[in-house]
């Protein structure tokens, strides 16, 4: 009999260090490729926040972004959607249904709906 329970002691202790290192070794997050992005992004918009701010932001299918206030190129690339020439960098997104989390470094950094479309008309103007 002890010797059943020294064997049962030594499986749950290899059963717990196998989670262990399953656990240490799983990815930090699910990030969505390069071209989930776009099949997301592109030709939609994000309504959502960003550190404390609320926003929404336009991805045209010419490259171009468009929100409230500015507008510029971006790009999506394995290492997310990134501003090239600004200070913003890049960000990866996990994408599941309409709902988009953005992160930078491994860190959330904000979250949101996907809206089919433009329905805010960002940029619209400026195409005339």
């Amino acid at each position: 009999m002890v010797a059943a329970s020294i064997q049962e002691i030594i499986m749950r202790l290899s059963i717990l260090t196998a989670s262990a290192v399953f656990a240490l070794t799983a990815p930090a997050l699910a990030q969505s490729s390069a071209e989930q992005i776009r099949e997301a992004l592109v030709g939609n918009t994000f309504q959502g926040s960003m550190g404390s701010s609320e926003y929404t932001s336009y991805f045209g299918e010419d490259g171009t972004y468009a929100d409230a206030s500015t507008t510029g190129p971006y790009e999506i690339t394995e290492e997310g959607v990134c501003y090239p020439g600004t200070d913003y960098g890049c960000y990866q997104a996990e994408i599941e249904g309409d709902q988009l989390e953005w992160f930078k470094d491994g860190k959330s950094e904000g979250t949101g709906t996907i809206v089919e479309g433009n329905p805010m008309e960002f940029g619209e103007a400026d195409k005339g």
